[in-house]
């Protein structure tokens, strides 16, 4: 009787040391401040959210604006802008340049509803192909395009966020 007792306290005390770091690494890698545009992804040797997930940037001769397209592996998504729940990370856009980060003046679109329900709510998603326009500030020297994101799998596995710098040609 005493061993089977040992038992349970041991499973118990098992079952609490996972449910204590399944909630420090939620709460590590759902909170919705970003870090700093200049960290870069992956630099600690996590896999994050650059790992599948990279974008592009593109000018429009005749219009003000310049547009962001999201490339995410198959299989993957991106939370919307809003986020549909408060602890989920949006995607966002920022600007550097002059030193210092500045918020874009994104149009973010609508998402695409991810078939995935939390807390009563229909997930909103970006996918593959996404195109987010955006206006710069007048004057800014140089600027680096960053989109933060968070990669989730279509089977629920989220990544940590990360800050994905947008390639492409800019005059």
């Amino acid at each position: 009787m005493k061993r089977n007792v040992n038992r349970i306290l041991a499973a118990t005390a098992a079952a609490a040391v996972l449910a204590g770091v399944a909630l420090w690494a939620s709460l590590q890698f759902c909170s919705s401040q970003h870090a700093p545009a200049s960290v870069v992804a992956g630099s600690n040797g996590m896999i994050d959210s650059s790992k599948y997930v990279s974008a592009s940037i593109a000018e429009h001769e005749r219009q003000a604006t310049l547009t962001l397209t999201l490339h995410i592996a198959a299989g993957w998504h991106v939370n919307a802008n809003p986020a549909s729940l408060e602890y989920l990370i949006p995607t966002t856009l920022s600007i550097e340049g002059d030193g210092s980060p500045q918020e874009a003046k994104a149009v973010y679109p609508p998402g695409k509803d991810s078939g995935i329900v939390l807390d009563g709510k229909h997930i909103q998603v970006y996918e593959d192909g996404t195109v987010i326009p955006f206006l710069l500030p007048a004057g800014l020297a140089n600027p680096r395009i960053v989109v933060h994101v968070q990669a989730c799998s279509t089977q629920g596995i989220c990544l940590p966020p990360a800050n994905v710098v947008a390639s492409g040609n800019r005059t």
